[in-house]
């Protein structure tokens, strides 16, 4: 599974990424993990990955991650949906 925390900080927008079908690359420095806040892991019996946690700006986030790397989810009012995959 791809490092969870790159996948947080795209639907957070704390990363730079662009509307495209092209891939990105996306890394996560101290800076944007410390702005990223706590976060909870759960595995879900239909084999998604779940994340749950705030932001530190008080932003709630609910995101579901299936096995193809599809990523779903809520950030605070904001609906997110994008494709992640491990870097070759």
């Amino acid at each position: 599974m791809m490092m969870i925390s790159a996948i947080v900080a795209v639907a957070l927008g704390l990363t730079p990424v662009t509307e495209s079908k092209s891939p990105q690359l996306v890394e996560v420095d101290d800076k944007i993990a410390a702005r990223i806040g706590k976060y909870e892991q759960l595995a879900g019996r239909d084999g998604k990955t779940r994340v749950r946690g705030f932001d530190r700006l008080g932003r709630a986030y609910d995101l579901s991650i299936d096995a193809n790397g599809h990523v779903t989810g809520q950030v605070g009012n904001w609906e997110v949906t994008f494709d992640a995959a491990d870097a070759v």
